[in-house]
């Protein structure tokens, strides 16, 4: 069970959290900030920014919980802070993470959380990119029209099928995903190798994977083709 709550006021200066900073150190990352003179504890809100359930959080959404958005929140004492010369995670995610410092109070034994109209609390991490590798074969007779297309497709972390399609292109390889007609993928990607179904196509043809979009998936994902 929760055992904090949301006050109904913002932070006044006087609580309110600034230089938030986070930095990579022996496979951690290790979360910073300036405690005000009278906050003990805080609240540290991790989260993915891309997951669609999780934007605006800390604003007029503060009040969901953890399992409504995917967060990982944990309170933490100015104690544990000195001890551990910050907040430390072991580095076990990919693409853009965010974290955000909340101050707490505790008043008649309920601890009060309070929102920040500025972001002074909160910093965007960058971890590594996950790979996907690409590795597409083209076998048929000499004299046929047609020819199969065997594609195998590496993956470092389970890869959602909304995220990659491949594009035909007759006479040369496409340049990217307009250039040609797109097709998407049937299922998601396991970790690991992933063998799609024979593609047959003319034997002028040929075909590339692409992101289906590129600004959303680029930050999590590496396309390579072998």
């Amino acid at each position: 069970m929760k055992n904090w709550q949301w006050s109904d006021e913002t932070a006044p200066p006087e609580l309110s959290i600034t230089g938030a900073a986070c930095r990579t150190q022996d496979g951690e990352s290790v979360l910073t900030w300036n405690w005000p003179g009278e906050v003990r504890f805080v609240l540290i809100c991790g989260f993915d920014p891309a997951h669609p359930a999780a934007a605006g959080f800390g604003t007029e959404a503060g009040f969901l919980t953890e399992e409504d958005v995917h967060l990982r929140l944990k309170l933490y004492t100015r104690e544990e802070y000195k001890a551990n010369s910050g907040y430390r995670e072991r580095l076990n995610r990919v693409g853009r993470y965010i974290y955000q410092v909340y101050p707490c109070t505790r008043s008649e034994g309920n601890t009060l959380v309070y929102r920040q109209e500025n972001r002074s609390n909160e910093v965007v991490v960058s971890m590594d990119r996950a790979r996907i590798r690409c590795i597409v074969k083209y076998s048929g007779s000499w004299f046929s029209k047609r020819r199969a297309v065997q594609m195998t497709i590496m993956a470092e972390i389970p890869v959602p099928k909304e995220a990659l399609c491949y594009v035909k292109k007759t006479g040369s390889l496409p340049l990217n995903k307009e250039d040609g007609t797109a097709y998407p993928l049937l299922t998601d990607l396991l970790a690991g190798h992933n063998h799609l179904a024979d593609i047959e196509v003319g034997k002028e043809d040929y075909i590339k994977l692409f992101f289906t979009d590129g600004k959303a998936f680029g930050v999590t994902y590496e396309l390579i083709h072998e």
